[in-house]
């Protein structure tokens, strides 16, 4: 037995259900089917005392009633982080996307506060209903009594960790392309909407935001058609957003609108000219067919939920980053099928140099099936670029017609990577090595990850200096004539700093990875990409101490004393409430109005395969969950108390 309660049997007895749910959004219309898949770190191992079963005994007496609890509820990010709390639909203020896992498929008696009170509506509610990953995402409006503070999400009595929200003054626009009364002389409330997203541009401040209901938005801007673009918001003909008031144009939740236009080079231009934009959010918005559909420069940008499909056909990227630009947020979007195939500069997220861009977040997104080139690439163009604090992280990057990865590289003078982290991510499927490092000079954390049959290897080294990539708590599973580790010529193992990987399905691990394991992870389904651990697996609890706190479904790490190797922290169903991460595509669902508050909109219904045995009402000191109190906890709380007195 260890210290989570499980007990080494000689057969394998697996826990964990998986869920599947399907979400379509707009049109061209896709369902999806995405089964998820968690695990990850570790620290120091330790062998069980043989001190009298008598202490154990006596220790039982400290053991709080922590122990047993089921897994609260996990907030990973938000689209707005500050609003109005009155005007827009009812008075009721901006509507909050909240992004997680473990809300449940239906709101029941679950409720959401700000700043201690409780909100005034419930639009949408469900589980699995995000368009990326599967997560979970709810929809509300704050409303009058709500005050700046923490969004908490209370399911069955346990709050979740807290996200801020600040309340401030702003006007709330509306766009409702087929509306019969819809007009751009009218003043772009709920009840007379704008016909156009031009409309709202003209009216829109620092501190507003315009919620886009449906339709299809395919015209050239005309403000200025020399850009091609469908929607120009440079600064010299849109607000400028600040970091107190940043603008923002949202999809309407249940309904977003779409951005469509082969003949367009760009789908939103932020940036024509010197200075770029500053502080614009972008969210739950469907973009296609365009050759860059989201153009990024300047500071303090969110794009949040949106999917981008069947577009990108450039050297630009389907989301492209360039020139001095810093606090980005790219989080919770699906890229779909964007480049075209055997051009290999056509890529999902691209961080291109053109001066320093720095201060970037790529997580929690979903990107599948890139064409032609790669899901992300870093990359440089100019002498003195500079790509320095990004963070890659908790993505699903399945299918890349090149590499999924790729950081490193530039057509300038110099080399141009700082501090890149690349962790908790699922990368697989890549049509060559899924994480590829070009650059003498990069700071390279690579931890807990899973890299599963990608292309020639798991991960290429083409350049790297001795020491600079971190190579911690990795699962690496090739499958058939795929290796682990590939080298250029002139690259050596040096450039590794590896502690506690796990290596399976390629023959022995690296000779270089003296600290790992070679065995079977025991991945609860590979074939269908449920990479979370069954329980008898050796990635549980072998792993090192990196000092990430969280895994892919945000469960907190350690779960126990020692990390887990991979991208999921086994919990065996027990788990704590999430730290807030460092910093939540579209639910399927119309909101419906109401007239008396709270009330609520579930989204969609959650079918799992394994329905999980829960005991109705815990016994803390049942250490291992068996419904009883006997020797095997008592064994287990002295592992603990001993591992404890080694740490």
């Amino acid at each position: 037995m260890d210290d989570r309660g499980r007990t080494r049997l000689q057969y394998q007895i697996s826990l964990t259900g998986t869920a599947r749910s399907t979400v379509t959004c707009g049109e061209p219309s896709r369902t999806i089917s995405v089964q998820g898949a968690w695990g990850f770190p570790g620290g120091k191992s330790s062998s069980i005392s043989s001190r009298p079963l008598a202490l154990a005994s006596a220790l039982l007496l400290f053991l709080g009633h922590a122990q047993g609890q089921l897994s609260p509820p996990r907030l990973f990010f938000t689209d707005l982080q500050s609003g109005p709390n009155t005007g827009g639909e009812e008075n009721r203020g901006v509507f909050i996307s909240i992004w997680g896992e473990g809300f449940g498929a239906s709101r029941g008696d679950s409720t959401v506060t700000l700043g201690g009170h409780e909100v005034a509506r419930y639009v949408l509610w469900g589980a699995d209903n995000a368009i990326a990953r599967d997560m979970d995402t709810i929809v509300i409006q704050p409303g009058p009594e709500t005050t700046t503070g923490d969004l908490v999400v209370t399911v069955a009595g346990q709050p979740s960790n807290p996200l801020p929200f600040t309340v401030r003054n702003g006007q709330i626009y509306f766009v409702v392309q087929d509306a019969t009364n819809a007009d751009d002389s009218n003043t772009g409330t709920f009840d007379a909407p704008f016909g156009s997203i031009y409309g709202a541009r003209t009216v829109m401040q620092a501190g507003d935001v315009v919620y886009i209901r449906g339709g299809q938005f395919n015209q050239i801007d005309p403000i200025n058609p020399g850009w091609d673009a469908i929607l120009l918001l440079d600064p010299e003909n849109a607000a400028v957003g600040t970091e107190s008031h940043p603008v923002a144009w949202v999809g309407y939740p249940g309904d977003p609108p779409t951005l469509a236009n082969p003949e367009a080079r760009r789908g939103i231009l932020l940036a024509t000219s010197e200075p770029a934009q500053s502080y614009y959010m972008i969210s739950n918005m469907i973009f296609s067919q365009s050759l860059n559909p989201v153009s990024l420069a300047g500071v303090g940008h969110r794009v949040i939920g949106n999917y981008l499909h069947d577009g990108a056909f450039d050297d630009t990227g389907a989301i492209s980053v360039d020139g001095n630009c810093e606090d980005y947020r790219i989080l919770g979007n699906l890229l779909f099928q964007n480049g075209s195939p055997e051009e290999k500069l056509h890529h999902g997220i691209y961080l291109g140099g053109y001066g320093a861009n720095t201060d970037i977040e790529i997580g929690w997104n979903q990107i599948e099936d890139q064409n032609g080139g790669r899901a992300i690439q870093l990359f440089g163009h100019l002498d003195g670029d500079r790509i320095d604090r990004v963070q890659i992280h908790d993505n699903l990057i399945v299918g890349s017609e090149l590499n999924n990865i790729v950081i490193g590289g530039s057509d300038g003078n110099n080399d141009v990577i700082g501090t890149v982290e690349v962790f908790n991510n699922i990368i697989a499927g890549a049509g060559e090595p899924g994480l590829r490092v070009n650059d003498p000079n990069g700071t390279v954390p690579i931890q807990n990850n899973v890299l599963y049959n990608n292309g020639s290897s798991q991960i290429f080294i083409q350049r790297a200096s001795a020491g600079l990539v971190t190579f911690q708590n990795n699962i690496l599973h090739p499958e058939g004539g795929q290796t682990y580790v590939e080298f250029e010529p002139g690259a050596t193992s040096a450039a590794f700093n590896a502690q506690r990987n796990l290596y399976f399905n390629a023959g022995p691990r690296p000779d270089w990875d003296t600290d790992s394991l070679e065995d079977n992870p025991l991945f609860v389904n590979v074939a269908s990409g449920d990479f979370h651990l069954q329980e008898l697996s050796p990635a549980i609890d072998t792993g090192a101490d990196t000092g990430r706190v969280w895994d892919y479904e945000g469960t907190i790490r350690p779960q126990g004393s020692i990390y887990d190797i991979g991208a999921f922290e086994f919990s065996g169903g027990v788990g704590q409430p999430s730290p807030t991460p460092t910093d939540g595509p579209s639910p399927t669902a119309s909101p419906t109005s109401s007239t008396s508050a709270p009330t609520e909109t579930p989204t969609t219904t959650n079918t799992p395969d394994v329905t999980p045995t829960v005991t109705p009402t815990p016994i803390p000191e049942d250490i291992n969950r068996d419904g009883r109190v006997d020797v095997l906890d008592q064994l287990l709380l002295l592992r603990q108390w001993h591992r404890g007195m080694n740490d």
